[in-house]
């Protein structure tokens, strides 16, 4: 099963995304909230620089700009992560302006403005908890198109979610003053109930 985590950005999220990486992560997606973070672009392109395996991602939630402005923040990031960046649009369980045609238009400005193709989309779907891929004749993350991205919240019962649902993926959405530690203890969680199903 693939983990991974959706980061409120500050100084540390370098160190928070290299960890991640090292604790066997999937993907890292940074929130672009700029009343509330800071730079994200800056943040993942320091974490790009320091991993070689997970994915980052440009998480614009509720607060995205311009297609163009979201465009040129991926387009910057994909070169420097060298074809691991993602594009994640929306946020779970709200009504925001319609995140699939923001992707769209987004990934079009990729191609059209940068040259730029096969950067994979996450969408959020309303009233859920989860995220959906969005294909755009490019091939999705593995597995993608069978499943969804379930996010998961600290504390959570691992156990029965799994269980009851059978995700080939989790998001953990760290909120506590420890990061590194939340992100090594659910890969742990997730470890011992993969151990345990085998």
């Amino acid at each position: 099963m693939e983990i991974d985590c959706a980061l409120a950005v500050g100084v540390a999220t370098p160190e928070h995304v290299a960890r991640a990486e090292e604790l066997g992560y999937t993907r890292a997606w940074c929130h672009d909230a700029p009343r509330h973070y800071s730079d994200v672009g800056m943040a993942l392109a320091v974490a790009a620089g320091r991993t070689s395996r997970i994915r980052l991602g440009v998480a614009v939630g509720g607060y995205w700009r311009r297609a163009t402005t979201d465009a040129g923040r991926v387009a910057d990031l994909a070169e420097r992560a060298r074809g691991r960046v993602e594009l994640v649009v929306g946020l779970p369980g709200t009504d925001v302006p319609d995140p699939q045609a923001h992707a769209a238009s987004v990934r079009e400005l990729l191609v059209a403005e940068h040259g730029i193709e096969g950067v994979p989309a996450w969408v959020a779907r309303p009233g859920t908890g989860a995220w959906v891929p969005q294909n755009f004749r490019v091939p999705s993350p593995r597995g993608a198109a069978l499943r969804s991205v379930l996010e998961v919240t600290p504390g959570a019962d691992l156990a029965r979610i799994v269980h009851a649902l059978r995700p080939a993926g989790l998001l953990v959405r760290p909120t506590g003053p420890d990061v590194v530690a939340e992100l090594a203890e659910f890969a742990e969680a997730v470890r011992r109930i993969e151990t345990l199903a085998a």
